[in-house]
């Protein structure tokens, strides 16, 4: 053992004094390996036979370095990929591509974001390696690193004329869109679009307002806009306004955006409106009330009730259900001394109550349904926070911002879509958005060395999922 370095020797002896078994050097290549031997009988050659076991090496200096777990373990030539997931994905954005590619040179690189963004969010440091998981990786050949995919978003988020562009293309003619605007948390110091507020949870923290308009029609998100936390909600719907040119479109808003002046400008522009009013709008006056009828909505009736104003016409609706709620809520609002017992019974005489207006002469029935429906937009506003986990960010700059809104947006039109196919098939009940897609994510495909492609098995129920969607997913 001349030949081998004093610290080798020095510290092959440690081995020995600290582990059990009989240890010795290999010098291989210059290097110097590590191997435990032992023996065990060979009953044919009647003799015992040697058998070393790799353990590690040591360096020249002695510093001693154990195998890896996992070596000596031979290494697959085979790729698999998840592909039913993404395929899905890629199909039901097949309209925003199209429109993408003529609009951005980064057409791609915003599909694979939306496209991990609806399958499983994870920090931008993790979505190149998110992404060689997908089929998709081997048909795209895009650039996920942090450091390019925010300056992507960077760059999005300032080519305001390319939002304008799809969004036009998405709002169609003879449709009404839920417009609403919530707040969302930012923990970037460097954000002038973010300004203090309260959140739902009741912490005074940096905020940003997102606005989303969502399509009655094909049941889709639409638009999406970044605004400073403080703005209010009416101003937002006239930058809306002045951004997309004028067609026969109409809004169904929510309390906030009452407003009579945006009503009178709708009524100017030809818009059509279906607006809900606050409680103690002057409007709503039950002295008046003649009830019209009642109709059933979720089998609970509802009454209802017309009259033409200088503004349309006011609809005024009375819910049980609901008059029961708020009842309830008055009740304990005055047993904590929140209100009087006289201001309690003034809002009593409202509870329950919904009153709107709208330019729209119709039957109470259609104009309490376009109403209800604002619960779409609604249920956007909780998948964009929850399912696609956009409720706080750390993005660092206002365009960045915007372009990771514009990536979620996109994210929303893929679990809308599939949210719109399980309503059709009556499946909302038995199947969620997000069963749909894990079990999608099992429709694995093996790529061999030499290019040959195949599925593995598909389990049961991902066969289920494939039968939903049929023109994207062809299993042969």
């Amino acid at each position: 053992m001349a030949e081998i370095p004093p610290r080798v020797v020095k510290t092959l002896e440690r081995i020995k004094k600290e582990e059990r078994g009989y240890f010795e050097i290999k010098t291989i290549k210059g290097g110097y390996y590590v191997y435990r031997s032992t023996s065990e009988y060979d009953r044919a050659k009647k003799k015992p036979i040697k058998k070393t076991l790799y353990m590690g090496r040591i360096t020249a200096d002695g510093t001693y370095i154990l195998k890896k777990p996992g070596d000596g373990i031979p290494e697959s030539r085979r790729e698999i990929f998840e592909y039913g997931n993404c395929i899905l994905a890629r199909h039901l954005l097949k309209d925003v591509e199209e429109a993408l590619k003529q609009l951005t040179p980064y057409y791609q690189e915003i599909l694979a974001l939306a496209i991990i963004k609806a399958l499983d969010p994870k920090p931008i440091r993790l979505y190149s390696s998110k992404w060689e998981r997908f089929y998709l990786s081997l048909q795209m050949d895009v650039n996920l690193s942090p450091k390019h995919v925010s300056q992507v978003m960077n760059q999005i988020g300032k080519e305001v004329s390319l939002w304008c562009e799809l969004f036009s293309e998405l709002i169609t003619n003879d449709d009404f869109l839920l417009y609403d605007l919530t707040a969302v948390t930012t923990y970037s110091q460097n954000i002038k679009l973010a300004e203090k507020g309260y959140n739902a949870d009741h912490e005074y923290v940096d905020q940003i307002g997102v606005v989303m308009a969502f399509s009655t029609g094909d049941k889709l998100p639409v638009s999406v806009e970044v605004y400073y936390g403080s703005i209010k909600d009416v101003s937002t719907i006239r930058d809306f306004l002045n951004r997309y040119p004028k067609r026969n479109i109409g809004f169904i808003l929510d309390r906030g955006f009452s407003s009579y002046k945006l009503l009178d400008q709708f009524k100017n522009d030809g818009i059509h409106y279906v607006v809900p009013l606050r409680k103690n709008s002057t409007y709503i006056d039950l002295r008046w009330l003649r009830w019209k009828g009642i109709f059933s909505y979720r089998k609970r009736p509802i009454r209802w009730s017309k009259k033409k104003i200088d503004r349309g016409y006011l609809y005024i609706f009375d819910d049980p259900k609901l008059r029961g709620g708020e009842e309830t809520a008055l009740l304990r609002s005055a047993e904590k001394e929140k209100i009087t017992m006289k201001e309690f019974e003034e809002k009593k005489r409202v509870a329950g109550i919904i009153g709107i207006i709208s330019d729209l002469n119709k039957d109470g029935m259609e104009i309490f349904d376009l109403y209800k429906s604002r619960e779409d937009v609604e249920l956007a506003f909780d998948a964009m926070k929850n399912q696609l986990e956009s409720d706080k960010m750390y993005v660092q700059s206002a365009e960045g911002t915007r372009g990771y809104f514009f990536i979620t947006f996109l994210a929303m039109r893929v679990y809308f879509s599939i949210l719109k196919r399980l309503r059709e098939k009556d499946l909302t009940s038995k199947i969620s958005v997000e069963e749909v897609l894990f079990e999608l994510s099992k429709v694995m495909l093996i790529r061999e060395k030499d290019g040959r492609e195949y599925l593995a098995k598909i389990p049961k129920r991902a066969h289920r999922m494939i039968s939903l969607f049929p023109e994207a997913l062809h299993m042969g």
